[in-house]
């Protein structure tokens, strides 16, 4: 496997793991707004969520702009 070949799986799976993590954040913030019974704690999971859904789409978007000379830890 090249190089260019795990940096564009690790950004597939980044890509998978966005949608999965904004269907949950979805879901969340539709369930706490349509009143089913759910503390503040909901709000604050949709915060960590929005914040690693961030975190993720700009390592996809820098790795997908800076193409295969892209390092991955």
């Amino acid at each position: 496997m090249t190089h260019h070949d795990s940096v564009t799986s690790a950004v597939e799976a980044d890509v998978y793991q966005i949608a999965a993590l904004h269907r949950l954040l979805s879901f969340t913030l539709t369930e706490y707004l349509g009143g089913n019974g759910y503390d503040t704690s909901v709000l604050e999971g949709a915060v960590v969520l929005t914040r690693v859904i961030n975190q993720k789409f700009n390592r996809v978007t820098k790795a997908i702009l800076d193409g295969p000379s892209v390092s991955k830890n």
